[in-house]
């Protein structure tokens, strides 16, 4: 009998639970870990603080760019012996100066040509001042310096067309110019909105 009591004895102190109090002292941050731009790169790590929002950022916060190559190109066509340019033409020559507004420190070359009727002397002449009136128009209208603008007539010395009919004719009287620039653009971190380039 006594086994039994010391047996059932030792089976309810072997069912009693101990509890351990198993709560740490509150942990004390030691290094400020806080993002203040949100870009994922701590603040005290952060090389670049002024990343733009979104930018794709390396382990020391700061981004990278893309350069890429902008242009823009103006042709004008123009009446037998004329070198008024016409009001249909005003747009494409607004959206030139646009460019130039947008990257002040590009320069351009406006080049003036004719068709082969007439002389070589007085085709030169009309280039030149067919290239002298899209100059004016961006200066005067536009406001682009003068310094930034190089007006050239080639007569016909360039044509774009050989030939000698009307269409011809029509479409080596012409100004040209064109212009590019370079811009950055910031790399952007890839989200469900974002378009990769090869499907545009």
């Amino acid at each position: 009998m006594k086994f039994v009591i010391f047996l059932g004895i030792f089976f309810i102190s072997a069912c009693s639970v101990q509890v351990i109090d198993m709560t740490a002292e509150p942990t004390v941050q030691k290094f400020d870990l806080s993002d203040s731009e949100g870009d994922g790169i701590i603040s005290a790590r952060d090389e670049c603080p002024e990343s733009n929002t979104g930018a794709q950022v390396s382990n020391n916060g700061c981004g990278s760019n893309t350069v890429e190559t902008v242009h823009r190109k103006l042709e004008v066509n123009f009446d037998n012996n004329s070198y008024a340019v016409k009001s249909e033409y005003l747009f494409e020559v607004e959206k030139l100066a646009d460019f130039m507004i947008e990257y002040p420190q590009t320069e351009v070359a406006i080049e003036g040509h004719t068709s082969i009727r007439g002389k070589a002397a007085l085709n030169k002449k009309l280039s030149q001042n067919r290239a002298q009136a899209i100059k004016n128009i961006l200066i005067k209208k536009f406001n682009i310096t003068d310094e930034r603008i190089t007006a050239v007539g080639y007569g016909f010395e360039n044509l774009l067309l050989e030939g000698d009919d009307e269409y011809i004719h029509a479409r080596n009287r012409r100004i040209v110019a064109e212009i590019s620039s370079d811009r950055s653009l910031t790399d952007m971190k890839w989200t469900i909105y974002s378009v990769d380039d090869e499907l545009e």
